[in-house]
């Protein structure tokens, strides 16, 4: 039992490192838009709701990351100076291009005529 044990926390520590390793020179092309979609589902529904937690672990899914590599790639982010502003400037970027779409799109909404106006009841 000591021995799976052990096994479990080697790999662990092995994905940790691997993915220190992976992000020490750049953040990983899809992990921006991996963060901000889970920001915005966590704003969604919420950071407790069973809903939350599903549409995140989709989201997580979606991008090939486990809970576990996310947490870890978001930690080597964090602890490196050379990377986190560039992260935080990207987030940003990407965060202004999706609210330019949006801001595109909706007054194609509100222009669109209303199908139940001039219905008779």
């Amino acid at each position: 039992m000591d021995s799976l044990r052990n096994k479990i926390r080697l790999g662990i520590f092995a994905l940790s490192v691997l993915a220190c390793s992976e992000s020490s020179n750049s953040i990983p092309p899809d992990f921006v838009r991996l963060y901000v979609d889970l920001r915005v589902a966590s704003r969604e529904y919420g950071e407790t709701s069973t809903d939350g937690r599903i549409v995140r672990m989709r989201i997580l899914e979606k991008y090939g990351y486990t809970a576990e590599r996310f947490d870890s790639v978001a930690e080597c982010i964090q602890k490196s100076p050379d990377l986190w502003e560039p992260f935080q400037e990207a987030v940003v970027e990407y965060t202004d291009s999706i609210a330019v779409a949006v801001n595109a799109i909706a007054p194609q909404i509100r222009n669109q005529p209303d199908s139940k106006k001039g219905e008779k009841k």
